[in-house]
């Protein structure tokens, strides 16, 4: 039984704020001084132990805490030094003349360890006491508005491109789910699985009396390749997922989808398969189990380089398709 003494300090309410901000939709950043402005409003609701109102000292001082205990380290070999892994980042902006606190890619439940130690039956602190943490901020962050891609910037070239290509494996695995389960159900031929034969050179859907999905496949990659140029653009390091792990991975993901979660749900939900998109590598992972009911199922991966020349193809046909309809 976990029972050990433990005040909530100002670097758990750091922590937790982040998480909070990234996990409801909101922006996965913050100035100091906004926290700071929190801090005023937690303290007055609840003792924080180690206040500190000074935005930057403050925060050199989380940084500095959660290097030396919490964050994972690596060697940089040619100093023989060891060097931590931050969860977060602290960057200046000349626009606000404050620093900015950024989540990255390796924020994760282990960050918020101290709060579910303490959140679990037997902790000093009960359930009751970590949902009145929450519940406050939330209650602060009530009038905030949530993240949003603004769908009418102007996209480059480059990053345009990489949004299509992204999509055009994301239109592949939906088409190809919705005619597995067509086929399972015995209403679509087994032998006509081609994409660009089957929906785009002739509509078999249409031929054979079903729904046919050419038109929302084709808006979905107009609107879906945008926001990923959008989303890419602004962050070349960006990863998507709707896995739960990563907090800010799996964040970008629902940005990704919204208004769109019914078609993104044809071929990735948690009982059928992950995806995962990583521009630094860059790859599109799709994950999915195989197996009977009879035995502990197996996970098929298939790890694809974005940009192949399979998807070039089915992106040209996409934006001819798209570009016929328009003179049409």
């Amino acid at each position: 039984m976990v029972n050990l003494e433990h005040n909530l300090t100002v670097d758990d309410l750091i922590v937790e704020y982040m998480m909070y901000k990234v996990n409801n939709g909101f922006e996965p950043q913050f100035l100091t001084s906004e926290f700071i402005n929190f801090l005023y409003f937690f303290n007055s609701k609840m003792p924080v132990q180690d206040s500190l109102y000074a935005n930057e000292k403050l925060f050199r001082r989380f940084f500095e805490r959660k290097a030396e205990s919490d964050w994972s380290r690596t060697i940089n070999w040619s100093t023989n030094e060891k060097q931590a892994t931050p969860h977060m980042d602290m960057i200046y902006s000349e626009e606000y003349d404050d620093f900015i606190i950024k989540a990255n890619y390796r924020l994760s439940d282990y960050d918020r360890s101290v709060i579910n130690t303490y959140f679990m039956p037997g902790g000093q602190w009960g359930e009751g006491k970590v949902a009145e943490i929450r519940n406050l901020i939330g209650e602060y962050l009530s009038d905030q508005p949530k993240r949003k891609i603004d769908e009418n910037i102007e996209i480059d070239d480059a990053a345009l491109m990489i949004g299509k290509y992204l999509t055009a494996e994301i239109v592949k695995n939906i088409w190809s789910s919705h005619i597995s389960q067509q086929i399972e159900y015995h209403k679509w031929p087994k032998q006509c699985k081609d994409i660009d034969k089957y929906l785009f050179e002739m509509d078999l859907a249409e031929i054979i009396g079903l729904k046919s999905m050419k038109k929302e496949l084709l808006d979905f990659y107009e609107v879906i390749s945008r926001r990923l140029a959008i989303l890419y653009q602004q962050d070349k390091n960006l990863k998507i997922s709707n896995c739960s792990g990563g907090y800010l991975a799996r964040a970008n993901y629902e940005l990704l989808v919204s208004g769109y979660q019914e078609i993104f749900g044809i071929a990735f939900d948690r009982y059928k398969s992950s995806l995962n998109i990583d521009l630094v590598s860059p790859t599109f992972k799709e994950s999915h189990e195989i197996g009977g009911w009879d035995e502990d199922p197996n996970v098929k991966t298939t790890t694809t380089k974005i940009g192949n020349d399979n998807v070039k193809k089915l992106v040209r046909t996409l934006d001819k398709n798209i570009q016929n309809n328009l003179i049409s």
